[in-house]
């Protein structure tokens, strides 16, 4: 389970678990916007590209947002997550002094989450394989100890590693469900880097990093040879 708990505490998309001593934060826009399901979508529009996001939920580190992109131009427009910034203010809108935040790449996490179950497998074979060594060396060890209850000793020896593996089996198999799962999210369900022909278009989430000091921000999108901004509030709770 030590793999499982350290991908736990990296996993960018877990929700923070409810903390007296934790602030929470969470945003409404600070331009004008239309409400559409419940949400406050805010719209762009130029000769390039035609974008519009809303604000959807924050994790324990991060803002998740929904962002939808058509391309209005002949070109081929890239859209990579990983270039969307944000730059923060204070309460009096003034530029706070820190490096610029961008969204976290997707495909660094699909990465990340292949080596962990990578990891976890290794972990799993060198946990099982430690399993069969320690029971056979302590069968023969009861084996040759001239101790007239053999048996008994042996078939002890035999309900420790079942218990073991079968533990472990367990652990394991839930940890490299959990992983998949997440890889699986990333994959398919997060904004990832596409190229986009005319009139094409796209939607899905992206997660940007919380500054808690700050009090307003403005998320910058490129989009091939245009820039979407949305201004927003940052409320603390």
């Amino acid at each position: 389970m030590k793999t499982l708990t350290k991908t736990l505490i990296l996993a960018f998309f877990v929700i923070g678990l409810t903390n007296c001593g934790t602030t929470f934060f969470t945003l409404a826009p600070d331009e004008d916007s239309n409400l559409e399901m419940g949400r406050s979508v805010i719209e762009k529009e130029d000769d390039f590209a035609l974008s519009a996001i809303s604000f959807e939920d924050k994790t324990e580190r991060e803002f998740m947002f929904y962002l939808y992109v058509q391309n209005n131009n002949q070109e081929t427009l890239l859209l990579d997550p990983k270039t969307i910034y944000v730059k923060v203010y204070d309460e009096n809108k003034k530029q706070i002094d820190v490096p610029i935040i961008h969204a976290v790449d997707p495909e660094e996490q699909i990465y990340v989450l292949d080596k962990n179950i990578q990891e976890r497998e290794t972990e799993h074979d060198v946990a099982t394989g430690l399993n069969i060594v320690f029971s056979l060396f302590n069968t023969v060890a009861d084996l040759t100890d001239n101790d007239k209850n053999d048996a008994g000793e042996v078939l002890e020896n035999v309900v420790i590693f079942t218990g073991n593996h079968i533990g472990e089996k367990i652990d394991y198999d839930n940890d490299i469900d959990y992983l998949k799962s997440q890889k699986s999210y990333w994959k398919n369900e997060v904004l990832r880097k596409t190229e986009l022909e005319e009139n094409e278009d796209i939607g899905g989430i992206f997660y940007m990093p919380i500054n808690p000091n700050a009090k307003f921000l403005k998320i910058y999108i490129p989009l091939g040879k245009t820039v979407h901004t949305y201004k927003f509030q940052q409320i603390a709770s």
